[in-house]
This record gives C-alpha cells, structure tokens and sequence, in this order.
C-alpha cells in the first residue's frame, strides 16, 4: 500500500514510506518504524548504529501545546539525547473538532536552509479532509505561502515557517510528524 502526497514531496535528507502498513522514516544513519494502532502511534523502533530502540505508547513524552480552539496534546516519541541523533518523531493529537493548530515554534519564525518536516495525517469524523497552511521555505530555500487540502491517512511535507492545520468542521486531526534537528536550535523541545 501506498499512502498519497497532499503536495510536493520536498526533502532532501529525510526519506518517508511505508512497509506491511508500518510508517517508515529514515536518513543514512537512522531508521525508525511506527506502529499504528487505533489511530494512534502504539510504538517506535529506532535503529541506529546497530542499536534498536524500543519505545512503546507508554512512554512517549508528553505535552500540551496552545490553548482554547487550538490546545493539542504532543507526544514526542524520538527526542533529544533519546536513541536517534537527529530525527526526530511525535504525534499531535488536537482536542475537539474542527480545531487549529497553533503558531509554530519561535526558531520556525526565521526560516533557515535545510529544515525538512513531514506529516503523515491520521483524520477521523466527517469529511475525514484538513487544511494545512504553509508559509516560510522549504529545505532548499525556496518559500512558499500557501494552503492545501488534505486527507486521511496521507502525507504534506511541512515547509519552515507558519504551518497550521485546520480539520473541516466534525473533523478531528492527529498527525505523526517526523523532522531532523539539524541543530541544536532546531529542537523543539
């Protein structure tokens, strides 16, 4: 099975597919397979340098982001001085339906070369359909401003920059996101 692209597939290091309905993100050096569950992210394997990592649902960090019409729930899967070096994972829960994201995080705010973000929409009620934003640049500098749609179990690349997302009203939105942190900077928490 192969999940569709809601835009362009614009990145360079960071490479996205799927084997036996397993979510696959990889550089040169790491790897990491997600489980999908329930629409949810029921666990991680990380492989690198020989070394496999398993992180199961219950032990992802947690955090809530925003407030009021875009509060979400974050769990991060791969972060820092975790098992991966620069890829980095997560899932985005929104609370409610038809809700946004919210501002992105103040390092997005000044778009630099080389950032590479992908998000990979788990949509449940409704017309199962989303609207992200984009409005910044992409890995190789070129900007971008605007909006497309997007569906169910599929994928956007995500440029630097603004990039929210909006369900369709009685539409809830989750979404795995994987980036590299290719600086320290870049570390989103």
């Amino acid at each position: 099975m192969s999940y569709q692209w809601c835009n362009k597939k614009r990145l360079d290091t960071l490479r996205v597919g799927e084997e036996y309905n397993i979510l696959v993100f990889e550089t040169e050096n790491e790897k990491a397979e997600v489980y999908i569950k329930d629409r949810d992210i029921a666990k991680v394997i990380c492989y690198v340098g020989g070394n496999k990592t398993i992180i199961e649902n219950n032990q992802s960090h947690h955090i809530v982001v925003g407030e009021g019409n875009a509060q979400r729930d974050v769990y991060h899967y791969l972060k820092p001085n975790g098992p991966s070096p620069f890829l980095r994972l997560g899932i985005t829960k929104h609370r409610g339906f038809g809700t946004w994201s919210s501002l992105p995080h103040p390092f997005e705010l000044n778009p630099e070369l080389g950032f590479e973000e992908v998000f990979f929409y788990l949509l449940d009620g409704g017309s199962k359909r989303a609207i992200q934003v984009g409005k910044g640049v992409w890995h190789d500098g070129s900007s971008v401003d605007e909006a497309w749609f997007v569906n169910d179990k599929s994928w956007s690349t995500i440029p630097m920059g603004y990039h929210p997302v909006v369900g369709e009203p009685g539409v809830h939105v989750s979404y795995i996101w994987a980036y590299l942190a290719k600086k320290r900077e870049w570390e989103k928490i």
